[in-house]
């Protein structure tokens, strides 16, 4: 495994990472935002959103925090695996913004 997957899989494996990916992904991509939504502590959170920065799987401009195409994609995949576990309620709409957001970082 090189060096850069294995970052990637250390950011995700921190408690909170995915609650903020799975947050930002419903459209609530304001700092405040996802603090409150998570309930992580807000220095905690700033640590993470650089961490998931620099693995290249968020990104942040302007209008906020948004999923890379990295980004969408690990969120996809999660919750293909959770829908393997049963896991299902909400994820078909969370699946219909991946897809989308998947797409429009294909064209850009």
């Amino acid at each position: 495994m090189e060096k850069r997957e294995f970052e990637i899989l250390k950011t995700l494996s921190y408690a909170g990472s995915m609650d903020v990916l799975f947050t930002v992904t419903k459209g609530k991509t304001k700092f405040t935002d996802i603090m409150f939504e998570t309930k992580l502590n807000p220095g905690i959170l700033n640590r993470l959103l650089k961490a998931l920065i620099a693995s290249e799987v968020l990104e942040k401009d302007v209008d906020g925090y948004h999923l890379t195409k990295k980004g969408a994609l690990i969120v996809s995949y999660t919750l293909d695996i959770l829908a393997l576990n049963g896991e299902k309620e909400g994820h078909r709409d969370l699946k219909e913004i991946l897809s989308t957001k998947i797409e429009q970082k294909a064209r850009a």
